[in-house]
């Protein structure tokens, strides 16, 4: 139990802390509230337990319109005490069937913001290396990152602002770069979009739209906006999604690969889910295919939260970039 506690606690002060002002306060009260911890033991271990049960708890709360859900519209510090009555009743009311969720549903946030630091690392590596993109991303939830070549950036640095993607897009993302300046950016040019997931998620289903809503914070009214807006693109970008144990299809993929693609195997905070033996598994498996075929290797979470764009080639990894302070909703990011 006091192992639990520490997790909100650090919840609260590294992730909710000044991005969700009530999450932040529910996480702190939470840390010291015995019934609601003893509740959230049952969120498996594998999983980000305040992300699960806070998605749980707005998915259920909006489904049933509980007093609850209107919190998640619009609130203001002088009612986080009275939110905080609120969540505990919801709680106390709901422990079955916020149970049952912490046991069917998964945390698979489908950040589009972060195609803004990809969108750049992608155009790098095609730059490199002058070969058409074949993507396969691990985790991709609703593959929506799958699609960021069809999104339009607008990319605030210090002295000028930067623009590249689809300018006729529909989905309009917008972050900050803290570091160097980014060069000038060719159009993406990617040939073929694979994604894997455990489960993968259908965003022209109900319930699935529902839970990936439920999964964004409360004050990230722009987020939720963007979800919506994305649906069409989405639909109308060609790829193919997989449900299944990424170390068995990976393999297999890559025996139908071309090799005149230059591979790019990406995941964006999903590692943070992986045991340590799978992310040897993982990088195991990397190093084997690279013998048959170069890849580069996007990542963060394996070890630390930065961003790591790796060359793998005959079994040796090589570090190609390092972007060091990312934010964990892509709203900036410090290019190097």
């Amino acid at each position: 139990m006091e192992k639990l506690a520490m997790i909100f606690k650090r919840f609260a002060e590294q992730e909710a802390k000044g991005s969700s002002p009530l999450y932040e306060y529910w996480s702190l009260n939470i840390a010291q509230d015995i019934e609601l911890l003893t509740l959230i033991q049952f969120i498996p271990s594998n999983q980000p337990r305040p992300n699960l049960f806070f998605a749980a708890v707005q998915y259920l709360a909006c489904e049933n319109q509980h007093q609850l859900a209107c919190y998640y519209k619009n609130v203001t510090s002088s009612e986080f005490a009275q939110s905080f009555i609120h969540l505990k009743d919801f709680c106390q009311q709901h422990r079955g069937p916020l149970q049952d969720i912490f046991q069917m549903k998964l945390v698979q946030t489908n950040e589009l913001n972060r195609a803004a630091y990809l969108y750049p690392i992608f155009s790098y590596i095609q730059a490199k290396t002058q070969k058409l993109l074949s993507l396969i991303e691990i985790g991709t939830s609703a593959g929506l990152l799958l699609n960021l070549d069809q999104y339009r950036y607008e990319i605030e640095e210090a002295v000028t602002k930067q623009f590249y993607g689809n300018e006729k897009s529909k989905l309009h993302i917008v972050a900050k770069n803290n570091g160097e300046s980014i060069r000038e950016l060719s159009t993406l040019n990617i040939d073929q979009r694979i994604g894997i997931d455990l489960n993968i998620v259908d965003l022209q289903k109900d319930e699935d739209f529902r839970w990936m809503q439920a999964l964004i914070w409360p004050e990230h009214k722009m987020r939720k906006q963007q979800l919506e807006n994305v649906q069409e693109v989405n639909r109308n970008v060609r790829k193919t999604l997989l449900e299944g144990d990424f170390l068995t299809l990976i393999p297999t993929i890559m025996e139908q690969q071309d090799h005149t693609r230059q591979l790019i195997i990406f995941h964006t905070h999903v590692a943070n889910q992986f045991s340590n033996e799978l992310k040897q598994q993982l990088l195991q498996m990397l190093s084997e295919i690279s013998y048959k075929q170069p890849i580069y290797h996007v990542y963060n979470n394996m070890d630390d939260n930065y961003v790591h764009v790796d060359y793998v080639c005959n079994g040796q990894t090589k570090v190609i970039k390092l972007l060091q302070t990312v934010d964990n909703h892509g709203k900036y990011f410090d290019w190097n």
